[in-house]
């Protein structure tokens, strides 16, 4: 289906912001199909099926500078961790999305989860509400049972129960800003009203 030039606001020049992880040269040969087609008619289906061949992209805002700029920005997804699966390497997105990694500076410094867990964004999400520093996290464990062990930058363990760890979140965040717990590398929560330490 050929499309045609048209002579009514044609694109000229495509604008792509915020991209960190798309491929930003393989993201504009996509969507070269835009160049000469009219501002005016834009068709957002060929335009949104480029986009979902990019797995970084969550979703863009189309914004048009007339004569003829199209402006694209992009919403990147937002990545949480990394995770092997059948000895495939995936980022995790904060949506529980899989995306196949590819090796990015920027996502170096990322948590690893080890474990078969489906709805690791509920989890996520548990922390984040309660203010946990993620961004101190170096890897989460799942086991079968059906618990978390935390396991910290400066290698410090929080071992979580199976169940009701919502309440004890922000307790723990008081214990690793409490000199009084600076020497312990382990934090067992695991027993029911019980906190042992090592």
């Amino acid at each position: 289906d050929k499309e045609v030039s048209s002579f009514f606001f044609p694109i000229k020049k495509i604008l792509i912001e915020n991209t960190v992880s798309t491929n930003l040269s393989e993201l504009k040969y996509d969507l070269s199909f835009l160049i000469n087609r009219s501002l005016f008619f834009l068709d957002k289906e060929k335009i949104l099926t480029v986009i979902n061949k990019h797995n970084f992209i969550s979703s863009i805002l189309l914004k048009k500078k007339y004569p003829n700029t199209l402006k694209i920005v992009i919403i990147e997804e937002t990545l949480v961790a990394t995770q092997v699966i059948d000895k495939k390497k995936f980022y995790i997105t904060k949506a529980n999305k899989k995306i196949n990694f590819i090796d990015l500076k920027i996502y170096e410094d990322l948590p690893s989860i080890f474990g078969k867990y489906k709805n690791f964004d509920l989890f996520y999400n548990d922390l984040e509400e309660n203010n946990f520093k993620i961004n101190e996290i170096k890897a989460f464990y799942y086991f079968d049972v059906g618990r978390w062990d935390i396991v910290l930058k400066n290698e410090t363990i929080i071992k979580l129960p199976e169940k009701n760890y919502l309440n004890l979140l922000s307790k723990i965040n008081l214990m690793l800003n409490d000199a009084t717990f600076i020497k312990y590398r382990i934090f067992d929560f695991r027993i029911k009203n019980q906190l042992i330490l090592q």
